[in-house]
């Protein structure tokens, strides 16, 4: 039977199990990075197609590594203690969620759509990914590096190992949701093509020459190519008309951006009809998500690197040497008292133990040498010594 004081230990697999998914881990972030970049700097569609399907097979790993995580927790009667204590919860939302929401329905419009090679499919694509509200929550595998590196450097102090986990749990949690807040709020318009698109179309009205005008073609492309406001212009047109007055330079690459699959929209009574590309938009937000991701990284390295290392030092490592002291009669190493943090709890109590439980401790030790040698030094103490 497995023993009750081991349960800290019983979400781990084979060890070469547990540095790979942290190597998958940091190759996750530096995806999630890519996929933003892929955004602002409009990367060819063949590169936005391979870190589609590089998201799914990460999706899958961390879907079959949740899965096992629970079974072998549940095999051995821990699992409610893994999902709790262990953070099972956040295996659980940076696993199956994005698989069945996010990479999954876009590998599925990969494999199942014929028209892969025209603006339709790459527009179904589009969409999909744009499901910003779940995809955010992979930033939480960062929460992994933080436990196993965490694991490492204070090995010995699991309260430091729990209290900055709890921290760094906590802070990046309400960040991701706030994150994922931002979507719904109608002010923000994050992610809203919709009403980017109404709001959008309104604009571009205001700057159309009248219908009678004789140069309107140099008029369209004069306005439209020196207006950086209006770079998601792909194409100008009269109604009912093919023969185009104004073509975005970049209109070819873009295709992965086109509002309803590259359809030409009228641009109220005036007579014309435009097509546009929700790149402006989409670059707003891969912006967005980039400062997020480099916040949240600076916010987890702070509380790794300082955070941990101030708590061992101020808290973990004085009650560690107490704890040992008060158990082990052979151990009388004092707490180092920092004098600029004197007057805390903790440090009254480790002067308290410096000055008062050692200074005891070596009397009773001593008395007891000169009645019963060394081996009676180490005996247990009793009320009468203290006393």
């Amino acid at each position: 039977m497995t023993n009750k004081k081991d349960k800290f230990n019983q979400d781990h697999l084979p060890a070469f199990f547990e540095y790979a998914i942290l190597f998958i881990i940091i190759g996750v972030i530096v995806l999630m990075a890519l996929e933003d970049l892929a955004v602002v700097y409009v990367w060819s569609r063949q590169t936005q197609v391979a870190l589609t399907w590089l998201g799914f097979l990460f999706d899958i790993i961390f879907t079959l590594e949740f899965l096992a995580r629970s079974i072998v927790t549940a095999r051995r009667g821990f699992f409610g203690h893994y999902f709790k204590f262990q953070r099972g919860w956040v295996d659980l939302l940076t696993s199956l969620p994005l698989l069945l929401l996010v990479s999954g329905p876009a590998v599925t419009a990969l494999l199942f759509h014929e028209a892969a090679s025209g603006s339709g499919f790459f527009v179904i694509l589009h969409i999909l990914k744009t499901a910003k509200a779940v995809r955010v929550t992979r930033i939480l595998r960062l929460i992994r590096v933080l436990k196993i590196f965490g694991k490492i450097q204070n090995a010995d102090s699991q309260m430091t190992n729990r209290h900055v986990a709890f921290v760094a749990t906590s802070i990046v949690m309400a960040l991701v949701v706030v994150l994922m807040a931002s979507q719904f709020v109608p002010f923000l318009s994050i992610g809203d093509h919709a009403r980017y698109q109404q709001n959008h179309l309104a604009s571009i009205e205001q700057i159309m020459p009248s219908k009678d005008s004789v140069r309107e073609q140099q008029i369209i492309g004069r306005i439209l190519a020196n207006t950086p406001a209006f770079a998601d212009v792909m194409a100008v047109r009269k109604q009912g008309s093919e023969s185009l007055l104004y073509e975005n330079v970049g209109r070819a690459d873009m295709e992965w951006y086109f509002f309803e699959g590259g359809r030409f929209l009228a641009l109220g009574d005036t007579g014309y009809e435009v097509q546009l590309s929700t790149h402006l938009m989409d670059r707003e937000h891969a912006m967005l998500n980039l400062f997020c991701l480099v916040t949240i990284l600076a916010i987890v390295m702070v509380l790794m690197v300082l955070y941990s290392r101030s708590f061992a030092q101020q808290v973990a490592d004085p009650i560690y040497i107490m704890d040992k002291g008060l158990r082990n009669w052979d151990y009388n190493l004092e707490v180092r008292v920092d004098p600029d943090y004197a007057n805390e709890e903790v440090f009254r109590l480790a002067k308290a133990y410096n000055e008062r439980w050692l200074t005891i401790k070596n009397q009773i030790r001593s008395y007891r040498q000169s009645r019963g040698g060394e081996e009676a030094s180490k005996s247990m103490l009793s009320m009468d010594d203290i006393i």
